[in-house]
């Protein structure tokens, strides 16, 4: 049995993204000051503390060095007194001074030297002067004397065997520890002012360092304030703070995108709810009007013949109430489907419809209807296309009514359709008034009506959907003038082919007496890579 694994205390933590990659876990939004002046500082303290060590160690192992190399001077200087024929207590209390102890052995007779560390200083060499600032240099032998050195507690002491006997020479390692003490000091003070000093300055360098990002947040802050066009625009977007800016602005332009589209998203949905509501009211009205009518009548007084208007007028504003709200559920359909990527046309028997055969029946059924209109069919025998025969009944339906309702008496609609490789382009011409250049694309607008000609009794969803099915079929719909120049519009349809078809040419008619034919050639049909190419009209 798996542990429940706890909830995650943060707030939001339960909110899914769209990628979690671990990047929007949240950062760490310590000081960048601190950040910048502590490890430095520390860095700057390290190379001090480093300096001063090495500095000591060197300064002292030159300090013991040179008292060496003193006591060896001083027992050099012994060989050439005892050349000289001193000896005794005159060597000791030669050697003595200047912080040099010597007690000298002879003969079982031990010689102190009487300089101690206040005595004279070591007497010049003969034609040396040892430098400036430091005492001469002692007169040495031509032999060199073997000389033994020793450390401890605080003292150094050098041994040399002489003819006359063995001096010992002692010299304390105060002045070094001293000077090294002294020098630790001096280090110490120094260090913490440099600290101080690099601290005050770091603090500046990383002020000024960091005004960019003062910048973005007061921009940030603008922007929250309502200043929605403000941006950073960076001279230089390929340095760190360049690439935080530039990704700065990016992601203000997506928001701010985003933002537009959400908005004019809603001013659609409240204009489409608002001409849903409209459009809805008048039949709803009528079947309340009519119900309440029949309703109230005496059943004794009302005949037979205003009932059945009655009823009729209520089946009437049903069936028209229920073609709206199919017509709303269509387009909530499609604009589901609108944001994926069109599929591929099913080519199989359940997703195809010949158009001949679709096309004759619209024809034949509209003919019944609309009389006073001649119509006129031009293609190919068969014309298979990947849309479902209802989607293709449709489709034309929307388009034969309307072309039908602008066309006056005696006015002809003539639709003809041709193939092309992997594409079928139909058009469907009228008489009417036409549609102006710039109207051809609102034209497609959802409850639009643009004239009084174009404002029949329809919801104005029917080539808004009409549209969608096509696009949604890999296909288009678009609205262009007659090649003829003549008064009318031409509503163009493209969709993808399933199947074979057949090349022939034929022109096909409603056999009903009402519908006369015209039976005249087609009008030029553009080939399929010219009509998908050009840019719908308006």
């Amino acid at each position: 049995m798996t542990a429940a694994t706890p909830a995650d205390p943060r707030p939001g933590a339960d909110r899914p993204g769209p990628a979690d990659d671990g990047v929007g876990d949240g950062i760490r939004t310590a000081s960048l000051r601190r950040r910048v002046l502590v490890p430095t500082l520390a860095v700057v303290a390290v190379v001090i503390t480093v300096f001063a060590v090495v500095v000591t160690s060197l300064l002292g192992s030159q300090l013991r060095g040179d008292l060496q190399e003193r006591l060896r001077d001083r027992a050099g200087y012994a060989a050439v007194l005892q050349e000289r024929g001193v000896t005794g207590q005159d060597l000791a209390d030669e050697l003595s001074g200047g912080g040099v102890f010597v007690a000298f052995a002879s003969d079982g007779t031990d010689y102190v030297g009487r300089g101690g560390p206040a005595g004279p200083a070591d007497p010049p060499r003969p034609g040396s002067d040892g430098g400036p600032g430091g005492p001469p240099q002692l007169p040495q032998p031509a032999v060199e004397p073997s000389v033994t050195i020793a450390e401890g507690d605080g003292l150094m002491t050098a041994t040399v065997t002489l003819p006359g006997g063995t001096a010992t020479l002692t010299a304390t390692e105060d002045s070094v520890d001293s000077t090294l003490a002294s020098l630790r000091t001096i280090q110490i003070v120094v260090g913490l002012v440099a600290l101080l000093l690099t601290a005050l300055a770091l603090r500046q360098v990383v002020s000024a360092s960091l005004r960019p990002l003062e910048r973005m947040t007061a921009v940030a802050r603008r922007i929250q304030a309502g200043a929605r066009n403000r941006r950073l625009r960076p001279t230089h977007p390929h340095t760190e703070l360049g690439r935080t800016a530039a990704a700065f602005d990016d992601m203000l332009d997506e928001l701010e995108s985003a933002e537009t589209a959400a908005q004019t998203a809603e001013a659609a949905m409240r204009r489409f709810l608002a001409d849903a509501s409209h459009d809805l009211r008048t039949p709803l009205a009528g079947v309340v009007a009519a119900a309440d009518a029949l309703l109230r009548a005496d059943p004794t007084t009302m005949s037979r013949a205003d009932q059945e208007a009655r009823l009729v007028a209520i089946v009437r504003q049903g069936r028209q109430a229920a073609r709206l709200v199919d017509d709303l559920l269509t387009m909530a359909r499609l604009d589901a489907e609108s944001g994926a990527t069109s599929p591929v046309p099913d080519r199989t028997p359940g997703r195809s419809a010949d158009v001949a055969v679709v096309a004759r029946a619209m024809i034949d059924d509209i003919a019944l209807r609309r009389p006073e209109v001649r119509w006129g069919a031009t293609g190919p025998q068969t014309a298979t296309v990947a849309v479902e025969p209802d989607e293709l009944r449709r489709i034309l339906g929307n388009l034969l009514e309307n072309a039908a309702a602008v066309s006056p008496p005696s006015g002809v609609v003539q639709v003809s359709w041709s193939v092309r490789p992997d594409l079928l382009a139909l058009r469907v011409v009228d008489d009417g008034p036409g549609v102006a250049p710039a109207d051809r694309q609102r034209i497609f607008d959802r409850f639009l009506r643009l004239s009084a000609a174009r404002s029949g009794p329809g919801s104005g969803l029917g080539l808004p959907i009409a549209r969608g099915l096509a696009r949604r079929a890999g296909g288009d719909l678009v609205c262009r003038g007659r090649d003829d120049d003549r008064p009318g519009a031409c509503f163009e349809l493209v969709l993808p082919l399933a199947g074979r078809y057949v090349a022939e040419a034929t022109e096909v008619a409603g056999p009903r007496p009402q519908a006369t034919a015209v039976l005249r050639s087609a009008p030029t049909i553009p080939t399929a890579g010219q009509l998908v190419g050009r840019p719908s009209d308006g």
